[in-house]
C-alpha cells in the first residue's frame, strides 16, 4: 500500500511538472475557486453542498473551457510576452548604455576645448618673442631643406646621365677584339656541338641572311618573323640593344653568335670568277 501510494505521488508529481497540465490546474482553482470553497469549508452537509455545487457550478465553460484557453494561451503566448520583454529591457540597456557614452564623448569634447584653449593660453603668455625666434628657425630649416632638396635633384640628374653613359658604353660595347674570340680547346669542342646542332634546326636557315644584316648594319631584315628572332636572342646568338638617348634599337652578335658566325661563313664555298662567267654561258 506504502508503495503504491508513493508511485501515486511520483506520476502525480511528474505530471504537475507539465507546464500545460500545471497552468490548466492553476486556472481551472481560478475559475471554479468558489465550488472549491464551498467544498470544503461550509457547514452544510456534504449532500446538500454536493447538490448546492451541482446546481450553480457545474457550467462547462467555467469547468473546461476557459481554464483550457487560459493555459493554452499561458504555454503559447507566454515565451513570446517574455520575448517581448526582453526585447524591451535589451533596448532601454542598450539606450543608456548609448547615452553613457555620449556623455562620455560630450566630457572628452569639452575636455579638448579647455586643452585648446589652454594652449592658447601658454602661447600667449610666451610672448610674441619666442614666437618669433620659432618663426625665424622654421625659416632656417625651411631654408636647409630646400638646399638639400636641390643637391638631391642635381645628385639625381648627375645618375641620371652616369646611368645614360653606362648604358651607352654597354651599347657600343662589341666583341671584335681578337682576344675575346680566344677560347680553351673544351669550350672550343662544346662550341661546335652547339654549332652542329644549330645547323639541325629551323631556324639556323635564317641565320646567315640575319647575320649578314647584322654584322653591315647592325639590323634586322625588314621581311623576318618576330619569332625566329626571339629564338635566336634566347639561344645566345644575338642580343637587342635599346638606345634610349638616340630613341633607336639595333642588333648585334653575341660572343657565342660571333663564334657562330665565323664558322658559319668559313663553312661556305665561293665559286671563282670562270664559274661565274661559265654559269652566265649557259643555254635556258
Amino acid at each position: 500500500m506504502k508503495e503504491f501510494i508513493n508511485n501515486f505521488f511520483q506520476a502525480s508529481n511528474e505530471r504537475l511538472k507539465n507546464p500545460l497540465i500545471f497552468s490548466f490546474l492553476i486556472s481551472w482553482i481560478a475559475f471554479n475557486w468558489r465550488p472549491i470553497f464551498t467544498l470544503f469549508i461550509s457547514e452544510k452537509n456534504i449532500e446538500d453542498r454536493i447538490i448546492y455545487i451541482t446546481t450553480n457550478f457545474s457550467e462547462i465553460k467555467f469547468t473546461l473551457y476557459y481554464p483550457l484557453i487560459v493555459s493554452l494561451g499561458y504555454v503559447i503566448l507566454l515565451p513570446y510576452f517574455t520575448w517581448f520583454i526582453e526585447k524591451i529591457v535589451r533596448f532601454a540597456k542598450s539606450g543608456r548604455k548609448e547615452n553613457l557614452v555620449n556623455e562620455q564623448i560630450s566630457d572628452l569634447k569639452g575636455k579638448q576645448k579647455i586643452a585648446k584653449e589652454e594652449r592658447k593660453y601658454e602661447q600667449e603668455k610666451a610672448g610674441n618673442v619666442e614666437i618669433s625666434e620659432l618663426n625665424t628657425k622654421i625659416e632656417e630649416l625651411t631654408l636647409i631643406n630646400e638646399e638639400k632638396q636641390k643637391s638631391i635633384e642635381s645628385l639625381k640628374i648627375d645618375l641620371t646621365n652616369l646611368k645614360k653613359e653606362k648604358n651607352k658604353l654597354e651599347q657600343y660595347i662589341n666583341l671584335e677584339d681578337p682576344d675575346d674570340l680566344e677560347y680553351s680547346d673544351d669550350i672550343k669542342n662544346k662550341l661546335d656541338k652547339e654549332y652542329e646542332d644549330f645547323l639541325k634546326t629551323e631556324v639556323s636557315t635564317y641565320f646567315e641572311k640575319i647575320g649578314t644584316e647584322i654584322s653591315q648594319f647592325k639590323s634586322i631584315p625588314k621581311d623576318t618573323e618576330v619569332i625566329i628572332v626571339e629564338k635566336l636572342i634566347y639561344s645566345g646568338l644575338i642580343r637587342k640593344v635599346d638606345d634610349d638617348e638616340n630613341q633607336r634599337t639595333y642588333y648585334l652578335l653575341t660572343k657565342k653568335g660571333k663564334y657562330f658566325w665565323k664558322n658559319y661563313v668559313l663553312s661556305k664555298n665561293i665559286m671563282t670568277q670562270q664559274e661565274w662567267e661559265s654559269q652566265d654561258e649557259l643555254p635556258f
